[in-house]
């Protein structure tokens, strides 16, 4: 795929042979909520099957990899203040609030606030606007890498391919969960692995018993904790779409730190941040 193509999502169509594309794509993509977004993407050229544009009427078979990209025609400046970990000319990492998407089709996303809140890089190969090589589902708040220039997308996502960055994330879930273990059941078709350590174990006046867990995915499927905790019987609190308790504070998971090597120095690298306040239930 060309580089001048931001990727928000993509996906293998598994489940499917001759279903419509704008039938197909619908509920399948977080930056495409509806079916007037999906229809509106394809129009626009922004969902692409196997790297190509294409039409409403497509019918997607088994195989077909389905993109969607970012509209680099024009990228609105969100003028919202984002908290900033860390900045060089090379990359840089936020603080993501649990409210916000990492990117997509609409207009108040994480992307679009970067350049409000980011320094321009000087160097050579620069991005025309910074770009997050990595995602975080709207509800969950934390650390997100961000690269500036075109090396340091290149570098990081083959990192993230090589499995050599490694994330972690803190969550409350119902019941107790007194083991470190590793859950391996596929997502979507696709290997996943997500290795929990158990932290403390509460008795909770209005929740019943929560376990707090250590969290850190080897692979970065979709909903990936959420699904390996709710299958186990643990779903995360606040986690309505996989049967979790109602919270009445959002979803209690954060990606707390994330450690991987410089794109340009090569050092190993931690950026960490503090996890929100809803976080002390007792």
């Amino acid at each position: 795929m060309p580089e001048k193509h931001v990727v928000i999502e993509k996906l293998t169509v598994t489940d499917s042979i001759g279903t419509r594309l704008s039938d197909y794509a619908v509920g399948r993509f977080e930056a495409l909520p509806s079916r007037k977004s999906v229809k509106k993407a394809i129009k626009r050229g922004l969902l692409l099957v196997n790297d190509n544009v294409s039409q409403t009427a497509h019918r997607v078979v088994q195989g077909e990899v389905l993109t969607v990209i970012a509209d680099e025609r024009s990228r609105p400046v969100y003028k919202r203040e984002i908290s900033v970990l860390y900045q060089d000319d090379y990359m840089a990492a936020v603080r993501k609030p649990a409210d916000l998407s990492v990117s997509g089709n609409t207009f108040r996303t994480l992307q679009n606030a970067l350049a409000y809140n980011l320094e321009k890089t000087k160097l050579m190969d620069a991005l025309a606007v910074p770009r997050p090589v990595h995602r975080l589902d709207r509800l969950t708040g934390g650390v997100v890498l961000i690269a500036k220039t075109t090396k340091a997308a290149t570098n990081l996502g083959e990192q993230f391919e090589e499995r050599s960055i490694e994330k972690t994330y803190l969550t409350w879930v119902s019941g107790r969960h007194d083991e470190e273990r590793r859950y391996d059941a596929p997502v979507d078709g696709k290997e996943a692995l997500t290795a929990v350590k158990t932290i403390k174990m509460i008795d909770h006046n209005r929740y019943g018993e929560l376990t707090l867990l250590e969290a850190k995915p080897k692979t970065g499927r979709r909903n990936q904790i959420r699904m390996h905790l709710a299958q186990a019987g643990h779903p995360i609190l606040g986690d309505l779409k996989f049967e979790g308790r109602k919270s009445g504070k959002g979803l209690f998971l954060f990606a707390k730190a994330i450690e991987f090597n410089h794109p340009k120095t090569g050092i190993r690298t931690i950026i960490e941040t503090k996890v929100p306040k809803k976080f002390n239930l007792i």
